[in-house]
């Protein structure tokens, strides 16, 4: 499938990546499947706006967060997961 508009290119390479990645599809597979998802998507959203929510992924990090915090190693977990102090010990309590 040639997509000439940049979204739905970046959509298609995205829903590729997902299905190569997270769930293991060959190549072939994930690239057909991808294609149906942005066809699916153009046929039923094209040519409006839509707002899209960012993924809330902090429960999934607060719960690594907390496993892996020892009590000796603040500014690594700050460090690796780009949070402040305060956020930190907001997480923990």
């Amino acid at each position: 499938m040639s997509v000439s508009d940049p979204i739905a290119a970046a959509l298609r390479r995205d829903v590729y990546e997902a299905l190569q990645s997270s769930i293991g599809f060959k190549d072939d597979i994930a690239e057909s499947l991808a294609d149906a998802v942005v066809r699916k998507i153009q046929h039923r959203w094209g040519g409006r706006e839509i707002y899209v929510s960012v993924a809330d992924d902090s429960v999934e990090r607060n719960v690594a967060i907390k496993r892996e915090f020892n009590g000796n190693n603040h500014a690594e977990i700050c460090s690796r997961y780009n949070i402040s102090l305060s956020t930190l010990y907001r997480i923990i309590r």
